[in-house]
């Protein structure tokens, strides 16, 4: 169940006030300044006069050096930084000189607010989470059951802050989500020169939001899918329209060496020829697969979304 950290907060007494900070490391936003703390029983961890930070839900990590990254734009002060992404490698948190910081991963949020709940300062509810996203990408995207088990999540290729960068963009809102693809094991045979034939395998990625099909090469797979917003497209190639596409797709230029007998004896070398996939035997088996994106919030154009693996900018598969 999605949580929101300033009604949370507000629940529980603690006063935030705008801090007019713009952070540079997407994903982290500064909620504002504590002006308040009403109840001392729930325990806040920091005081009057600190920074509060949320690290909304993602598929990356909190690692070492993305917290040293936050901390160099960070002004100096009390900061709380309570993240929903999983720390990693944080044995020991980085310092700065005149910044304390109080960092909280999600087991910590937790037991602090269920502790909460225990004595009765906070009230559990249901509620339908209402994102104003991509123009509210709950109503706007057909959402899918839960992954199954044998889903493999794709680790992104793009490094955001670094493509946001090379567009002239320093800080836009920033949303992970999951856009739900499929993964084609085909195993066929390649047709060479005068009827050469040799078994293959290739590993393709079925990718229905820019509707290509391409060899999954060496796109990396993260170790868990993380719990982030999934977004299903409106249909899916069938697997004889992925059949069709194989022979661009599968096909290679290969050297072939070729020998001729002459009066000056045999001359003997090698051109290119084409090696295309048997594509009425090849056998088609498919998984699925959670492909990396980011909705992000345009100037000029709104929301988009950004796709993990090429970097294109998509709209929204269920727009008008």
């Amino acid at each position: 169940m999605p949580v929101s950290i300033p009604s949370v907060l507000d629940e529980l007494g603690i006063g935030i006030k705008p801090a007019g900070i713009v952070c540079r490391t997407p994903g982290i936003n500064c909620l504002g300044i504590i002006e308040s703390i009403t109840d001392g029983e729930i325990k806040c961890p920091v005081s009057i006069g600190s920074f509060v930070w949320h690290a909304e839900p993602g598929w990356a990590p909190i690692d070492r050096m993305e917290l040293e990254r936050w901390l160099v734009d960070s002004p100096a002060g009390s900061h709380w930084l309570i993240s929903e992404r999983r720390l990693l490698e944080l044995d020991r948190i980085p310092i700065r000189d005149q910044l304390e910081l109080d960092l909280w991963g999600s087991d910590d949020l937790a037991q602090w607010l269920g502790n909460a709940v225990l004595i009765g300062r906070l009230k559990l509810s249901m509620h339908n989470y209402d994102s104003n996203s991509m123009g509210a990408i709950s109503e706007r995207t057909e959402k899918s059951t839960p992954p199954p088990i044998k889903a493999i999540t794709l680790k992104p290729k793009v490094i955001l802050t670094e493509w946001l960068s090379q567009r002239g963009y320093e800080r836009l809102p920033v949303r992970p989500v999951l856009l739900e693809g499929r993964e084609w094991d085909v195993d066929g045979h390649l047709i060479g020169p005068e009827g050469a034939s040799e078994r293959n395998r290739w590993t393709l990625i079925d990718d229905p939001f820019t509707g290509q099909l391409t060899k999954k090469g060496d796109v990396e797979a993260l170790p868990c899918a993380p719990h982030l917003e999934r977004i299903s497209p409106r249909s899916w190639k069938t697997q004889e329209m992925v059949r069709s596409e194989l022979t661009s797709v599968c096909e290679e230029r290969r050297h072939w060496n070729i020998s001729q007998s002459s009066s000056d004896g045999e001359i003997q070398g090698s051109i290119l020829h084409w090696w295309r996939i048997d594509e009425g035997t090849a056998e088609l088996t498919n998984s699925p697969i959670l492909i990396p994106g980011w909705e992000v919030e345009f100037p000029s154009t709104g929301w988009m979304l950004v796709h993990g693996l090429s970097g294109e900018i998509l709209n929204s598969p269920c727009a008008n």
